[in-house]
């Protein structure tokens, strides 16, 4: 018989989330930066006014993505690891695959 938390959960289950939206950074990011940085020499220099905006939204979601990292790890109980983990890995999660479909549309 396996062991359930009172929860009714499976030991170990707070984790799959994390691990799957850990799985998708590692696919996405080499992606995202491959868009950006094709799109930035492919302009030449000075960048236009298109590539500027996407060189300040990348500073702006680095910005915010540590923000919210920051907050996560300082909010989170350090007894719930899954959570906390889960709270650090979300906004870099959301901002890396959201880029990945608007630069590539998929």
């Amino acid at each position: 018989m396996t062991s359930r938390r009172s929860s009714g959960r499976l030991p170990g289950a707070g984790w799959i989330r994390t691990w799957f939206q850990l799985a998708e950074i590692t696919v996405s990011a080499p992606i995202v930066i491959t868009y950006r940085t094709g799109r930035l020499v492919a302009g030449g220099w000075p960048p236009d006014a298109r590539e500027r905006r996407e060189l300040v939204r990348m500073v702006r979601e680095k910005a915010g993505a540590f923000a919210e990292i920051g907050v996560a790890a300082v909010t989170t109980p350090p007894r719930d690891a899954a959570r906390a983990v889960g709270g650090v890995v979300g906004p870099v999660h959301r901002t890396v695959v959201g880029n990945r479909r608007r630069l590539t549309g998929w």
